[in-house]
């Protein structure tokens, strides 16, 4: 038997699951436009009684999509199409921004703290520093539109913080505050991507609930002679961002 309505179609005489023929019919509403980011879906309710679907089967449905960034959930009110998350590629060696751009966000920064500290023993480490020595830290937000997506801490050696630009701070790529460094005329990069849960302060400063799952990207600049220029630790909130990397 074939259930219609809607424009969807659930074959029970199919050996797909049902939960499954739901789940694709709606990403198909939201792939052509139908559904648009912002839009509520049919209650849990509506889709039992549209097409005759047990509770279980529309929940497995909907929890997928959920998990997968494509629906998002807010209590008393309802679920929702998610907002598209936004692709890097790192490889193109294009920022953010302009991904930002492409997909119609203004891209923006707001910068919470910048100081001289004491360089923890890690960061020290890390930028080949000895133990007590200072470092400039700055933390940003990074903005899409005017919502936080993303929170970065950078850390620079002080003996490099001198020739920082501190008017590019707010705007421009993540690194471009640092291009009046020679040391940036011929660089490299490391880069480490993992998946975390969202600690107490990012989950407040990117509004989202804590443990909710986040990119933790950690970033090494540096010098041809092998010189640390920064270190750069950054979480990004994972129903917003994923990273795609194109090799040819």
């Amino acid at each position: 038997m074939t259930l219609q309505q809607s424009g969807m179609v659930i074959d029970r005489n199919s050996p797909v699951p049902l939960y499954y023929q739901l789940k694709q019919q709606m990403l198909e509403k939201i792939e052509k436009g139908e559904w648009k980011p912002g839009d509520s879906v049919p209650t849990e309710q509506e889709l039992q009684q549209s097409y005759k679907l047990s509770r279980t089967t529309v929940r497995q449905a909907l929890a997928e999509m959920v998990m997968e960034g494509r629906l998002t959930r807010q209590r008393g009110r309802g679920t929702f199409v998610a907002q598209p998350k936004f692709q890097h590629d790192p490889l193109r060696h294009r920022g953010i921004g302009q991904y930002l751009l492409e997909q119609g966000l203004m891209p923006g920064w707001k910068v919470l703290d910048e100081r001289h500290i004491v360089a923890p023993a890690e960061i020290a480490a890390r930028l080949h520093l000895p133990r007590h020595a200072r470092v400039y830290c700055l933390q940003r937000l990074r903005l899409a539109s005017d919502e936080p997506i993303g929170y970065l801490v950078s850390y620079v050696p002080e003996v490099l913080a001198e020739a920082i630009d501190r008017s590019a701070l707010n705007k421009g790529g993540s690194t471009d505050y640092l291009k009046r460094l020679p040391q940036m005329g011929d660089h490299c990069i490391e880069r480490s991507i993992e998946a975390v849960a969202a600690g107490e302060p990012e989950a407040k400063l990117l509004r989202v609930k804590r443990g909710t799952p986040m990119l933790s990207i950690e970033r090494l600049i540096v010098a041809r002679d092998g010189t640390p220029i920064e270190f750069l630790r950054a979480r990004y909130r994972g129903d917003r961002m994923k990273y795609q990397i194109n090799c040819s």
